[in-house]
């Protein structure tokens, strides 16, 4: 497994807190009419155009631009190797559907930085606290705990924390980590082999040493701890190694 880093790909988002979330949510459905699109055609510009054209079924040219501009900052805007969107239109077609979900959580949370440090900061550590309930409330006392690190969140209204805490929690349930509707709970996900290749080949791409690959954080996404990871990178480093012999 070698990738070359490459310095135009932003690799994740590191920068300040988005409240893109409280605009929509997970978007899954939409994401796969946009991954098949992008199969037909070859092209993420003019996927989009087709979806806000023709293929989004949402009334509101207005609201399928907007969905379209959410997609397109998970999927696009960090301009990806080609190879991250052809493995994500695939899983967008395997028959298990917790494939797709599991590798969204990944770009999802890897383009949205206040998802991702929710889930480290709150969702991870529950997790091993065995408190596993997660209500709304929790979201807000993260902003209010990082608010003073992240700034921009003190420009948010009342209702754009109330929608991104909603949207928040059901994004996580959508891709796996959280179960229930009015109550939410944390669960640990089974992850695919080809969704765990995926990961160590984006990390590979990012420029993350092998041997530091069990250690990286993406890792407690699906809460995997270092050893869980070591061992699947060990997998499918030698399923790998093997097929390059054969």
């Amino acid at each position: 497994m070698t990738h070359t880093a490459t310095k135009e790909i932003l690799w994740r988002t590191v920068a300040h807190y988005s409240p893109t979330l409280a605009s929509k949510s997970s978007l899954l459905e939409e994401t796969k009419l946009f991954l098949a699109s992008y199969t037909q055609t070859g092209s993420t510009k003019l996927a989009s155009q087709m979806l806000i054209d023709t293929v989004l079924p949402q009334r509101s040219r207005q609201t399928r631009k907007t969905i379209v501009r959410i997609l397109r900052t998970r999927l696009v805007q960090w301009n990806p190797p080609s190879w991250v969107l052809d493995e994500l239109a695939l899983f967008a077609q395997d028959q298990h559907p917790d494939t797709f979900r599991l590798a969204m959580l990944l770009h999802i949370a890897r383009q949205d930085r206040l998802l991702y440090d929710f889930v480290q900061q709150v969702i991870v550590p529950r997790w091993y606290a065995k408190t596993y309930k997660v209500l709304r409330s929790d979201v807000q006392g993260f902003l209010d705990d990082v608010q003073e690190e992240h700034l921009e969140i003190t420009h948010w209204s009342y209702t754009t924390r109330e929608k991104l805490s909603r949207n928040a929690l059901t994004v996580l349930r959508d891709c796996k980590l959280l179960k229930g509707d009015a109550y939410k709970h944390i669960v640990s996900p089974t992850v695919p082999q080809q969704v765990v290749r995926h990961l160590i080949h984006l990390l590979l791409a990012e420029g993350i040493n092998a041997d530091n690959l069990a250690h990286h954080p993406d890792w407690q996404l699906w809460l995997w701890d270092h050893v869980q990871a070591q061992k699947a990178v060990d997998m499918v480093t030698r399923q790998e190694q093997t097929s390059w012999t054969v």
